[in-house]
């Protein structure tokens, strides 16, 4: 069961009938939305990758956020990873993409089709508090998690709108598709625009073969993509989300985060994605949401 899915059920008998009272925990009355409660998405398979690819309005993946950064305090608000939101207070990302020493030089944006415009459904957070985990490895990449505290909780609706963190049991269940999503950062393109794409999940074994990573993606990981390097997410999409459907569930689960970002749709180089549902109890236990 999610994190925002968990539920209380009280049954109490009057009479003639049943009353029953749902209590959702951890999310306020105004919050009726539930954790990856959108349609299955069905894009037409491309020989593109994701950046370059296929545009889309955010409010198909309305968890999507852009992780930015502020080297001075003259200089503009940057993208420099992506990352999902989990709950009205968290966001989920690689630990690669941010430094607690800098933390109040981050900022989050959610609610935007576009990173250049600031529409009316745009929501911005500047960061409390940065988790990473205390393994983390920067050479091995082992992981590769972040969770990041918003300032001010995120305001639920059509655009802003959490999506579910899978457990171990959720990970059991049969994936009906996945897609990458970010923002476009490559020249010649729309810049700054949500895109997304279809991947196939790969066998670690085969992702690990001497001609493609090399034995270098770990046991909490997983490879998506293609071998002829058709779909990316690119640099500034690390820690951006793998967005997979659930059928039985009739949702989308955050199964992965993107941790690899050494390549651009290259040649025998598929994304490499953190398992999310491996470390289910450390996301958990760290941002520890027992009331709003």
């Amino acid at each position: 069961m999610s994190l925002s899915m968990k539920i209380l059920i009280f049954m109490c008998a009057f009479g003639w009938g049943v009353i029953f009272y749902f209590a959702a925990i951890g999310t306020p009355p105004e919050e009726h939305y539930l954790c990856g409660n959108r349609p299955e998405r069905v894009v037409a398979r491309r020989d593109k990758r994701m950046i370059g690819g296929e545009n889309v309005k955010v409010r198909f993946w309305p968890w999507q956020v852009s992780v930015q950064y502020q080297p001075n305090s003259s200089a503009p608000f940057t993208q420099v990873c992506g990352g999902a939101i989990v709950h009205r207070y968290w966001i989920m990302t690689a630990a690669s993409c941010v430094n607690e020493q800098q933390q109040s030089q981050f900022l989050i944006r959610a609610g935007s089709s576009r990173l250049d415009v600031d529409a009316k459904s745009t929501q911005k957070s500047e960061v409390a508090r940065i988790i990473k985990h205390k393994r983390f490895n920067p050479v091995s990449l082992r992981y590769n998690i972040a969770l990041l505290e918003m300032a001010t909780p995120f305001k639920f609706n059509e655009f802003v709108h959490p999506i579910c963190v899978p457990d171990e049991d959720t990970a059991d269940h049969r994936y009906e598709s996945c897609h990458i999503t970010g923002y476009n950062a490559q020249p010649g393109d729309d810049i700054g625009v949500l895109q997304e794409a279809e991947v196939e999940l790969m066998s670690r074994s085969l992702c690990n073969k001497p001609e493609y990573w090399n034995y270098t993606v770990a046991a909490d990981m997983l490879c998506v993509g293609d071998f002829g390097g058709g779909v990316d997410g690119c640099e500034t999409n690390l820690g951006g989300p793998l967005n997979c459907y659930i059928k039985i569930e009739e949702r989308y689960f955050l199964i992965g985060i993107r941790v690899k970002a050494t390549s651009c749709g290259e040649l025998n180089r598929p994304n490499v994605y953190l398992k999310v549902y491996s470390l289910y109890y450390w996301i958990e236990r760290e941002m520890n949401i027992t009331s709003d």
